[in-house]
């Protein structure tokens, strides 16, 4: 099973304590407002993507060095008390339930896992899930192909109909929408060759509502019900942040 990274697991990461305090200092030293800075990033980065350049157009360094001729750093090395207020609190309960089945989990996002990694290990996610694999791989969500890089993958995971679903479905694979109360569908990027709606396989409002609803889909998990999901909660009380 894969599961996106960024609007899935936890709020952009790389974006709330990298990018975005980077653009505020920049505008802070008289340049335009941060809106205007990112907006020439955002629109850079939907011409990559529209001309299938799905690597440069998530490499923010080299877009704010060709559009705003500034030097982005690295970020530095996060630390773990700063990301626990970005992990949605359903994720820990969701991965302690898919770990006690001892499903295999791996992330596919449309980000550079050059950019995510640092994240993933200061949660100790690396310990969590089996492979990452983002736009680095030369491939990006709808695109199927970053799913068929992973063996027996059944099902995905993900926030946009856009990305997650219409790629999941090309895959063939499982399809599932998780659709958080209150986030805005993302229409940047869209395939131009997508239709305008994708139906996911199953939709649901919260990684909560996930062990049950597989469990009706995908056999091989065994069903626990309510009782087995509880449980594994109980016990994650002792572990989660």
């Amino acid at each position: 099973m894969s599961v996106d990274f960024d609007g899935t697991l936890m709020r952009n990461p790389y974006w709330s304590l990298h990018l975005k305090p980077w653009l505020l200092t920049q505008a802070g030293f008289g340049h335009k407002s941060w809106q205007k800075l990112w907006e020439t990033m955002a629109e850079e980065s939907e011409h990559r993507l529209r001309h299938r350049n799905f690597q440069g157009a998530y490499d923010w360094q080299d877009i704010a060095s060709k559009t705003l001729h500034m030097s982005l750093p690295n970020p530095n090395p996060p630390r773990r008390e700063d990301l626990i207020p970005l992990v949605y609190p359903d994720v820990w309960d969701f991965l302690l339930w898919a770990t006690g089945k001892r499903l295999t989990l791996h992330i596919v996002t449309n980000g550079l896992i050059k950019n995510q990694w640092p994240y993933l290990r200061a949660l100790g996610w690396d310990k969590i899930f089996t492979s990452w694999i983002g736009a680095d791989s030369g491939f990006a969500k709808p695109d199927p192909r970053p799913f068929r890089l992973i063996t027996g993958l059944s099902a995905h995971i993900g926030d946009r109909l856009a990305h997650d679903v219409l790629g999941a479905k090309r895959a063939s694979i499982l399809a599932v929408h998780l659709k958080r109360p209150g986030n805005q569908e993302d229409k940047r990027g869209w395939d131009a060759l997508s239709p305008s709606f994708c139906q996911a396989d199953l939709t649901v409002k919260s990684l909560q509502e996930l062990p049950e609803r597989l469990t009706q889909v995908l056999p091989t998990i065994q069903h626990e019900g309510q009782v087995g999901y509880e449980r594994y909660s109980h016990r994650w009380q002792t572990l989660r942040p």
